[in-house]
């Protein structure tokens, strides 16, 4: 009697812990939030024009000519 409830209790715990649907979906759903709160910020920095937003902007803008190969 005591070895069917340790199995039973132990198939269960393992199903719900061997479980993982959805995993995948929820971390796309927190890296989207993620870049929704940096876009955020970069958006507040710069519709200020202030130094932050300007240096983001720079920055970017020097990241995207290294990637195309170009510079201005």
């Amino acid at each position: 009697m005591l070895t069917k409830m340790w199995l039973k209790a132990n198939a269960t715990y393992s199903r719900y812990v061997d479980n993982e649907k959805g995993a995948q979906a929820l971390e796309w759903v927190a890296l989207g939030l993620v870049v929704l709160a940096v876009m955020g910020a970069i958006a507040s920095g710069v519709g200020d024009n202030t130094s932050i937003g300007r240096t983001i902007v720079s920055k970017l803008e020097e990241m995207i000519n290294k990637i195309g190969g170009g510079g201005s």
